[in-house]
């Protein structure tokens, strides 16, 4: 069995990972070195930090607004990340392009999303940006393929065709996406790409018929965990272990509030989204403060100490 392995009986599983001034930039702004003094021992590094993906990626949350669920924060994994490399004497200029929905499929110009008019797609701004940064220091993180299996979760019963179908769009479409991005890219630029925690996990908590779709969800995001980090392997771009942060496959007991004693796996889906969340803020999927944090932390665990 993969290191993925799924709850039997007692237990789940999900997995894992973890804000201050964000600097923003407009799609073509050059970025500067700064000017250091012989004294100082570390050199301070500028660099430009391209966000890109869905929602997620622009830290999205709860609202609390009937039909209107949902906005844009200053608390993402994108923010935190900004503020935690500040403390290591890295400046990034935050430039955030993801579009809630977002998919391999939109992303590639083949359906409409609701940011970009086609034949403008968030690909084609990405690879502007970095063509015309191409001499500077950077890092782009790719915030891909949740979306193509979401739609199968948001039902009564699980639907593993249709995350099989999913799937296997990222399999065919994402290394024509990360190639491109590679080509634009200049020798400085880091990549980094996102696997994802099971935020439905908490579906655990809603009795028998949960608890299936909880073990069904898992072993879907097993499978895109597995696909995605194949394909970012192969193609030399580092992943982000979301999932392993999140502790998606620790299925030991672990006490939740005002619930009692359950998976950890399923206490941090809790604890880290909104899905357990009562109305009106919830059940609402994308991760809260912390679990933005959780997921930043994964990805600087894939920076290089020195830029």
């Amino acid at each position: 069995m993969s290191r993925w392995t799924l709850f039997l009986g007692a237990g789940v599983i999900v997995v894992a990972a973890s804000a201050v001034a964000v600097l923003t930039v407009g799609p073509w702004d050059l970025l500067a070195t700064n000017v250091v003094s012989p004294s100082v021992v570390t050199k301070p590094v500028s660099g430009f930090y391209l966000d890109m993906g869905a929602s997620t990626s622009l830290g999205f949350q709860p609202t609390g607004i009937s039909g209107h669920n949902g906005k844009r924060t200053s608390t993402g994994y994108a923010n935190d990340l900004v503020s935690f490399e500040a403390k290591n004497d890295v400046t990034l200029a935050l430039r955030q392009i993801g579009c809630p929905g977002e998919t391999v499929q939109r992303i590639l110009g083949q359906l409409k999303d609701a940011c970009y008019t086609l034949p403008n797609t968030q690909l084609l701004v990405a690879q502007g940006f970095l063509r015309a940064n191409e001499n500077h220091i950077g890092l782009v993180t790719i915030d891909l393929g949740f979306n193509n299996i979401r739609p199968c979760m948001l039902v009564a019963i699980f639907d593993p065709s249709c995350a099989k179908e999913g799937i296997g769009y990222v399999q065919e479409y994402l290394p024509t996406i990360l190639r491109k991005l590679q080509a634009a890219a200049g020798p400085n630029v880091h990549f980094v790409g996102l696997e994802y925690a099971d935020p439905f996990l908490a579906d655990y908590l809603i009795g028998a018929q949960g608890r299936a779709n909880a073990s069904e969800t898992l072993t879907a995001f097993s499978h895109l965990n597995t696909v995605l980090g194949a394909i970012y392997h192969s193609i030399g771009i580092k992943v982000a272990a979301v999932a392993q942060a999140y502790e998606s496959s620790n299925v030991a007991p672990s006490r939740l509030k005002g619930v009692g004693l359950v998976p950890t796996n399923v206490a941090e889906a809790c604890s880290l989204t909104w899905q357990c969340t009562g109305t009106p803020f919830g059940p609402d999927d994308h991760p809260n403060n912390a679990g933005y944090q959780v997921i930043a932390r994964a990805i600087e665990t894939q920076l290089p100490r020195k830029w």
